[in-house]
């Protein structure tokens, strides 16, 4: 799904902390390295000075917990209008109460053609009831 050609975020990877995403950016970078994929972990607790100078130099992937994420949309460094892919890994966890309001927020900022992936070892039937209404 990722056009190399085009230094543009196209896919979103929202983890509920900073060690998978680190740990999602890791592998992708491993896998992209075959294919010339460019990705950059958004996460607390690192500099905000070199997220915004990596997501201007341009990512094809961003991994990130929905805090830092949403950080750099408001900033409008992380730019979403070529976004075609969401990724929620854990979504039982990151659809919860603790994650949905900032997910929602995220969200929000998404182009309408988005493709969402709920990745989780478990999935409760009321999650599954709340994307229906979450991102009809």
């Amino acid at each position: 799904m990722v056009d190399t050609s085009c230094r543009e975020v196209q896919a979103l990877i929202l983890s509920p902390t900073r060690e998978l995403a680190v740990q999602t950016e890791k592998v992708i970078l491993a896998v992209g390295n075959f294919i010339n994929i460019q990705v950059h972990a958004c996460v607390g607790g690192k500099s905000v000075g070199e997220d915004i100078r990596k997501l201007e130099h341009g990512v094809h992937v961003v991994c990130g917990t929905p805090g830092r994420v949403f950080d750099m949309i408001k900033r409008r460094t992380l730019r979403t209008r070529a976004i075609k892919l969401l990724v929620l890994d854990e979504s039982d966890e990151m659809l919860s109460r603790v994650f949905k309001d900032q997910i929602y927020d995220v969200y929000r900022y998404l182009p309408p053609d988005l493709q969402v992936c709920l990745i989780s070892a478990t999935l409760p039937h009321e999650i599954l009831e709340m994307t229906n209404k979450v991102y009809d």
